[in-house]
């Protein structure tokens, strides 16, 4: 049985045209939370990480804060489902919608109205009823993550496993492990820090047990100028 640290990526840049590009708070955050972690002698046998841009730069900044050499291995079923499109597929039920959108998938409005409209969009794609909409359908997410859980059988050999994912995956697998409904993915998501830490215990052919979800301390006190939560 394997203890995994799932880690959520740094602060991305939200509202930019390349979302996928951690900020310098995005640095900031992975490099002392590898140097927190270094300082409490807590031992890692291997670095999982995504595919995405922001993955890679927040394994790369996490190790720095580290320093303590690492095997890094790249697995995409770990990465994030693709926000932008789903919030473009809400367009084809409101067509009011499409306006609202540049090109690249950004949308001139508010911060809080896009934060209202990409619930809603969840909510239709997580329904099944369009699935031809959307190159990758929830049941295909759900699947992926599942297959990145067993994709860890592979390094069976390691019993403390890092893995720099992003909220979409540590949701699910957090709703899994605790037999909650699709609906409350983003409820959970939406309270997962930047760089937050959450643990499971892991055995292939098991479904992933939480032990602790978002733990957030290296980003309190005098370092509460490095919380965010997207």
């Amino acid at each position: 049985m394997a203890l995994v640290t799932l880690i959520r990526h740094g602060q991305a840049s939200f509202g930019a045209a390349d979302y996928d590009q951690l900020s310098p708070l995005g640095f900031k955050q992975l490099k002392h939370l590898g140097a927190v972690l270094n300082e409490q002698e807590e031992h890692f046998d291997v670095l999982v990480r995504g595919g995405l841009k922001r993955h890679k730069q927040s394994a790369e900044a996490f190790l720095q804060g580290y320093a303590n050499p690492l095997d890094v291995v790249e697995k995409t079923d770990w990465n994030e489902f693709d926000h932008r499109a789903v919030m473009r597929a809400l367009a084809n039920d409101e067509p009011d919608l499409r306006s609202l959108f540049a090109s690249d998938g950004k949308a001139n409005i508010s911060e809080t109205e896009v934060l209202a409209l990409f619930m809603k969009a969840v909510s239709r794609w997580q329904s099944g009823a369009h699935d031809n909409d959307y190159h990758e359908p929830w049941q295909h997410f759900v699947a992926r993550v599942e297959l990145a859980w067993q994709s860890l059988a592979e390094l069976a050999e390691h019993k403390r496993i890092a893995v720099i994912t992003s909220g979409g995956p540590i949701a699910l697998t957090t709703m899994g492990s605790l037999g909650m409904p699709s609906a409350q993915m983003m409820e959970i998501n939406a309270r997962l820090v930047n760089s937050g830490v959450s643990r499971f215990l892991y055995k292939p052919e098991q479904a992933p047990r939480l032990l602790s979800l978002n733990e957030h301390h290296h980003v309190t006190g005098r370092y509460k100028h490095l919380l965010s939560y997207r």
